[in-house]
């Protein structure tokens, strides 16, 4: 391995652990609010949909729509509002998405 490349996950292993720790520090020693703890339990579910639903929407150039991802986003969200698992409906929609391609050969 290059040195270079050690160096760089070293530093950046060093910085992960810097900006983590202090968090894990004051959250031993003070309690979240409810309220806050409630906001804080929805950000994932936030980030995901900001994640997911721009390349969805607007996956071909200038902004069309790609039928592929809108049935697949389709059939994604159907599987995850049915079994409420994420890895169900993340399968379900790379499912589709690969049977899509083999079909129509995209």
């Amino acid at each position: 391995m290059n040195d270079k490349i050690l160096l760089y996950i070293v530093l950046m292993a060093i910085i992960t652990y810097l900006t983590r720790f202090p968090m894990l520090l004051i959250s031993s020693r003070w309690q979240i609010p409810a309220w806050l703890g409630r906001g804080l339990a929805m950000v994932p579910v936030g980030v995901f949909t900001s994640m997911t639903i721009p390349p969805i929407l607007f996956h071909a150039p200038k902004g069309a729509w790609s039928p592929e991802y809108l049935v697949a986003g389709t059939v994604a969200l159907a599987v995850g509002l049915w079994k409420k698992q994420i890895v169900w409906a993340l399968l379900a929609g790379v499912v589709i998405v690969a049977l899509w391609r083999q079909v129509f050969a995209f």
